[in-house]
């Protein structure tokens, strides 16, 4: 007998596509193996397989489909649109819609990009979608990144975006990345009229996963990383720092602060207790540090009951060098347990009740000393001040300062804990059979609970420092702190508690296979508590209550049209002002579903034009207080002298006055773009935008003295605009055992401040209006000065007396003067307006490969700081300079006109610390923010254990950085390198699906 099983036979298909056209290039694999082909021009296909074979036929922007070949000799295989393409899979606000009928500008980004090993999700997202701008400011354990939607749009008190989870409000560093289901920015007026007053920042929206229909699936995950700076800041080495203070001790005195002899003690270890020699760089930090991550889930459910289920730990060290953790623990480090569970249950074949719960637990470790003193000494002092202890164990301190291993091994320790509690029921009818086709309506209520403390271990011991030796060589010392050795607690507890109820209608019919009818009304409010008021008046609840509709339209998938609307208000704005109306207006046009464009299809399948504008609000206005519309009154002020024995008796007086106008910021939002794509591999979608902020509630500047205020109002005047560009790019191809894709983005955006009620300046080119926000300024430097006659042809320099050596000045107001006048706009901001990725992903058989890079531009700073210019007092305690510094500066023996730092002094050079060109430095930076290599075991060797996929796989993160600034990371934000560092991480990890 023949074994059909195991028999082979060519067999003939052919792909089409829902209309009947032929798919080249479409993929034909067998399941189980490695064997496959690609169709032909005309979609045909040829291929050896057995009667039980499965065939996988695949091709991008379709919906998969597996067919058992059984007898079959010639097949025919229809392939239709994948979901993600034309139907309700594009998460929009408060609610889903048709990804052909998305007019909005919204970027989404695939969840396997966002699994990366760090430990907040927000430190992840730098360059993965265009319009996002995201800075990662410092590499501390457990610290997130800034983030913007399109740059910064407001100087007012709140520049960042709304982040929703499961449409309600919470902080985006919450979420386990393997917990998401899908994640999108909302960044035009379309997408985010519907929030109202809280919305013109931009959207962040997140779902978590659900359950769905099958049995039990089961995925494990663990991870083990290792981590290293990508660049620590060289300070200047013993020698170098003694030949520094000698040249400009020399210089002013006139003799030498170290003698030889001295310098050799300092460098040879003879007494490194009064002659130390320390790298406070190493001492402090240690090469390396590791982590740790491990995630569980499991999803299923029946057609009743669906679950998802997830779980994760993950643990961070640091780089901290900690000597001894005997008796207690102060180094640096960060831990954080997830539980997240979401249940849908079916009461009945139209009704679905949703319950949601989670759970994050976050634990930080600190040393006790103050972490910011704590980088700044490790910068500042000297490598010969202080030995790290006395040989005989004595705790040593500098006459001037503190000593950076004393702070960071013997002061203690601090402990904060983080409990976030969330909780969402939800319920949803479907109306479609008891009243019209497409009816749903929906209810959500939450309530959330967060808990912290802050437990202050504090130990002050007492220290010295060596004067010499006695005759017997024993140390001498002087006390210059009486401390205690024992701990004393300082704790602080935070805590709040937020109520959320959301009750929507949606409704979305097409009808006669041409008009397509959505629409939406919704009501919503929030209420959040600070369960530790500062003050009565931070004890009442912050409030927003509104209403928001939306209705769409759209005729054969080709014209599109949608109008949303939000009306909310706020319980911060006077009576008559708490609610306001925005609105916002979108058309599209699907030019590639015209008949005419048949014959293009093959080439152009895509090609969409949108445009939107409307109005949105803010009501994060700041200004340092609530209720602004009621006058405050200052019971403390200056009295009068009264009686016979005078006596001074409290005055009262007014303080800020209230303003019966005041109310949110008002962004109006235009957006144009489009999409297009070729040949089903490659898409391109492109957005041009503008926003004008206007009421940006600030203080005003422009009110006569005469008016006779203590302090001026408050009011809703401020005035800015942000225009830019995004884009972004994907391709996939497929072919035979290869899988290839590709993606890039790019944003641009440049705001500008308009008004800001300040009086005009002297000088009208130091205004702040017409530059974006926070540009800096200072002197443009024209080089170093090179003698005394250029001195003396040059205009006065009014800072400080100059020298050869000291920082020329370009004089702008021509009055042959150099002062706080001839200050213009230099540089950008620290805030780039350049913002791109690109990376690409392979595969191939089993193996995998991805690689991703980050980038930014126009993007500047300007450092400072006496590890630059030289301590102003204490110079041998606290005078270090860079090496850098060290070897490039001008000196008298190498006077350099174009070295890299000018002349350094005993005493401050005031000339050469003002904010100038010449210390500004460019910090655009190319990264190769994420790389990762993967290899799927054949199936063969796991499936009889009920496995079906085991991956191992390396991953890196911030292997590489490219930039012209080499002193410290520039993604930092720090004048003279005095952060945490950025991290490059090497992470092992082993995935196992059930």
């Amino acid at each position: 007998m023949v074994d059909q099983a195991n028999s082979q036979k060519d067999i003939t298909g052919k792909v089409l596509n829902e209309v009947g056209e032929p798919i080249p290039g479409a993929s034909i694999l067998v399941e189980g193996s490695s064997r496959g082909v690609i169709t032909d021009l005309d979609g045909i296909f040829t291929i050896k397989v057995s009667p039980t074979d499965k065939l996988i036929v695949s091709f991008l922007g379709m919906e998969s489909q597996t067919i058992t070949v059984g007898n079959q000799t010639n097949l025919v295989v229809k392939m239709a649109p994948k979901v993600a393409e034309l139907s309700e899979v594009t998460v929009v606000a408060y609610g889903k819609q048709r990804k052909a009928s998305v007019i909005g500008a919204i970027n989404t980004i695939s969840t396997s990009e966002l699994k990366t090993p760090v430990g907040k999700l927000s430190s992840g997202l730098a360059g993965q979608l265009a319009g996002l701008v995201v800075m990662q400011r410092s590499g501390e354990p457990g610290a997130g990144a800034d983030f913007w939607i399109r740059g910064i749009n407001t100087f007012g008190a709140n520049n960042k975006p709304l982040v929703l989870v499961d449409g309600i409000e919470r902080e985006l560093d919450l979420v386990d990345p393997e917990d998401i289901a899908s994640f999108s920015i909302l960044k035009d007026a379309t997408a985010t009229a519907l929030y109202g007053v809280r919305g013109a920042n931009g959207i962040v929206l997140i779902t978590t996963k659900r359950g769905s229909e099958s049995k039990p699936r089961i995925s494990a995950k663990v991870e083990y990383g290792m981590a290293s700076p990508t660049r620590l800041p060289e300070l200047a080495n013993a020698s170098q720092w003694i030949d520094y203070y000698n040249d400009i001790n020399l210089e002013a005195s006139g003799r030498l602060a170290i003698q030889p002899s001295e310098k050799a003690m300092y460098l040879n270890g003879t007494d490194p207790d009064l002659y130390p020699n320390v790298d406070w760089m190493k001492t402090i930090f240690k090469d390396r540090s590791h982590s740790i991550r491990s995630n569980v889930s499991v999803t299923g459910g029946s057609p009743k009951v669906r679950y998802y289920v997830g779980g994760s730990y993950y643990s961070e060290g640091s780089i901290m060098n900690m000597a001894d953790k005997s008796r207690y623990d102060a180094s640096m480090n960060y831990s954080k347990f997830n539980f997240r569970t979401n249940i849908d249950i079916n009461i009945t074949s139209s009704t679905e009740l949703g319950l949601s719960l989670s759970n994050q637990y976050e634990i930080t470790n600190r040393p006790g000393a103050d972490l910011a003193d704590l980088y700044a000494y490790t910068i500042l002092t000297t490598p010969v001040s202080i030995p790290t202890v006395y040989s005989d164990g004595t705790i040593s301190r500098p006459a001037v300062g503190y000593n950076p291993y004393s702070m960071l091994n013997q002061t203690g320790y601090s402990q904060e804990f983080a409990n976030n509690a969330q909780s969402l029921l939800s319920l949803t009818q479907d109306f479609s059979e008891f009243i019209t086709p497409g009816l749903k309506a929906n209810i959500k209520f939450s309530w959330d609970a967060y808990n912290g403390s802050i437990l202050n271990r504090k130990i002050s011991p007492s220290t010295y420092y060596a004067t010499g030796r006695d005759k017997d060589g024993k140390l001498q010392f002087v006390k210059n702190n009486d401390g205690s050795d024992y701990m004393t607690l300082v704790r602080s507890n935070s805590g709040s508690r937020t109520i959320n109820l959301e009750a929507s209608v949606n409704y979305d019919r097409l009808f006669d296979e041409k008009h397509r009818v959505g629409a939406m009304f919704l009501f919503n409010m929030r209420d959040y508590t600070d369960n530790f008021p500062a003050n009565y008046i931070a004890a009442f609840a912050y409030k927003n209550i509104g209403i928001a509709g939306r209705a769409t339209y759209s005729y054969k998938d080709k014209y599109f049209a949608e109008f949303n609307f939000g009306y909310n208000g706020s319980e911060n704005f006077a009576p008559d002002k708490r609610f306001g109306f925005f609105p916002s207006y979108a058309i599209g046009y699907m030019i590639s579903n015209e008949d005419f464009w048949d014959n293009l299809r093959k080439t152009i399948h895509l090609l969409k034009l949108k445009g939107s504008y409307g109005h949105i609000g803010n009501d994060q206005i700041g200004g340092n207080r609530r209720f602004a519309f009621n006058s405050e009154m200052n019971s403390y002020t200056s009295g009068y002298r009264f009686g016979l024995i005078p006596s001074d008796l409290p005055g009262v007086a007014t303080g800020i006055p209230g303003n019966p106008n005041v109310s949110w910021e008002k962004a109006t939002k235009g957006n144009v773009g489009f999409e297009i794509g070729f040949f089903d591999k490659l898409k391109l979608q492109m957005d041009y935008f503008y926003e004008k902020r206007s009421g940006i509630y600030i203080q005003q500047q422009s009110v006569p003295s005469i008016v006779g205020l203590n302090v001026t109002q408050y009011v809703n005047l401020g005035e800015m605009e942000n225009r830019g560009i995004d884009a972004s790019l994907e391709y996939e191809q497929r072919f035979k055992d290869w899988y290839w894709s590709a993606r890039a983005n790019f944003t641009y955006n440049r705001n500008e401040m308009l008004y800001d009620d300040k009086p005009t300046p002297i000088w009208a080119y130091q205004s702040a209006v017409g530059f974006p926000y926070n540009q800096q300024r200072g002197l443009i430097a024209l080089g170093l000065f090179e003698s005394e006659e250029d001195i003396a042809n040059s205009p006065v320099h009014t800072f400080s007396t100059v020298r050869p050596g000291d920082i020329k000045y370009k004089d702008i107001n021509g009055d042959n003067i150099i002062d706080a006048y001839d200050q213009v706009a230099i540089g950008y901001t620290d805030v780039p307006q350049i913002n791109y990725g690109f990376g690409f992903s392979a595969g191939w058989k089993g193996f995998d490969l991805s690689l991703f890079f980050q980038g930014v531009g126009n993007v500047t700073r300007i450092i400072g700081g006496s590890a630059f210019y030289g301590a102003s007092d204490n110079i041998f305690n606290r005078g270090q300079i860079y090496a850098d510094v060290a070897e490039k500066r001008w000196t008298v023996d190498n006077p350099d006109p174009n070295a890299l730092y000018p002349r350094l002094s005993l005493s401050k050079v005031e000339n050469n610390l003002q904010p100038s060109t010449f210390w500004q430095r460019d910090m655009s930076f190319l990264r190769l923010k994420n790389a990762e290599i993967g290899y799927t075991l054949p199936k063969d060797l796991y499936t009889q254990w009920g496995i079906s996929t085991i991956r191992l796989y390396m991953q890196g993160v911030n292997l590489l950085t490219f930039s012209k600034f080499k002193l410290w990371d520039p993604e930092l934000a720090s004048d003279y390198g005095n952060v945490y560092p950025q991290m490059r991480t090497v992470t092992f990890g082993l995935n196992i699906n059930f």
